[in-house]
């Protein structure tokens, strides 16, 4: 008897070992989903900083980040200016009061640089031998005086061309921007938006495409479904995009003069506009990266 107990309680102690057994190689598989997990988010993070350095190496990338930084600044100056009227500011925030209002002017500076040269891409649509239409040159014509209007602002600026120059360049560039960006807004509600896919999905076949499809034929509709998401999507930040151009140019060029809601507006429109032109030019690279 007792050698049966002895034996039985050995097996007892096989048992518990198999169960301890059983028990690590549980954990050692929820290990590696952690870990598989982890480097999925690691692999994420890495392709995103890799998508950002892929921005940064175009000038309208750098552009787009150094105007979020320079709306971001001049908003934090606008702030100041408020806060001060009712506390007078310490001597450290008046010197990064001062640092800050250079930084801005610098900044503006730099992304007009970035930007120099930029009549050779209408230049070279108007002198290229394929045929345009009518309304595509005047577009090209368009664009290419606003580009040199541009330039000839920043050359100003940089001291190769006289200040008067710099000035009639500056209010010709915000002309022309407005018109642009009317021109946006008018083919953006007038041909990009009626030429997509209904708002209304068919929720019927969304509903029971599990059910009723092969899974080549779900894969395709989820597919169809993230397009149509993404391209709904696209046009209304562009139309965000365009209206808040339109109302940072608009007050320049109406010559509008309200102080209590000129700035401030600006600032906002400008800040809303860089970070939609951001983020469109970084989904790009991001799908450029993916593949898609």
């Amino acid at each position: 008897m007792l050698g049966k107990e002895q034996e039985n309680k050995g097996l007892g102690v096989d048992e518990t070992g198999d169960d301890g057994d059983c028990l690590g190689r549980v954990d050692l598989e929820g290990s590696k989903g952690i870990s598989k997990s982890m480097a999925k988010n690691e692999t994420r993070e890495l392709l995103a900083i890799q998508v950002l350095a892929r921005m940064m190496d175009s000038s309208k990338g750098r552009d787009k980040v150094l105007k979020c930084i320079q709306y971001t600044l001049k908003t934090y100056l606008y702030l100041m200016s408020l806060f001060v009227r009712v506390r007078p500011l310490s001597p450290w925030f008046r010197a990064n009061r001062k640092r800050m209002a250079i930084a801005v002017s610098g900044l503006s500076l730099t992304r007009k640089c970035l930007l120099l040269l930029t009549p050779l891409h209408p230049l070279s649509d108007l002198l290229s031998p394929a045929p345009i239409s009518a309304r595509t040159l005047l577009l090209h014509l368009v664009d290419l005086a606003g580009a040199v209007a541009d330039d000839v602002f920043c050359l100003s600026k940089l001291g190769v061309l006289a200040r008067g120059k710099g000035e009639v360049g500056g209010r010709w560039a915000d002309r022309i921007w407005f018109l642009t960006t009317l021109i946006g807004l008018y083919k953006l509600h007038t041909q990009t938006i009626p030429s997509l896919p209904p708002l209304s999905k068919p929720v019927s076949v969304t509903a029971c495409a599990d059910r009723l499809l092969s899974p080549q034929d779900i894969a395709n509709q989820r597919e169809e479904e993230r397009m149509w998401e993404k391209e709904w999507g696209d046009a209304r930040w562009t139309g965000r995009k365009l209206v808040a151009d339109l109302c940072f140019v608009s007050y320049d060029v109406l010559g509008l003069d309200f102080p209590l809601v000129g700035e401030p507006m600006q600032c906002v429109a400008g800040l809303v506009s860089g970070f939609i032109s951001a983020t469109k030019l970084y989904n790009q690279h991001w799908d450029a990266s993916l593949g898609k």
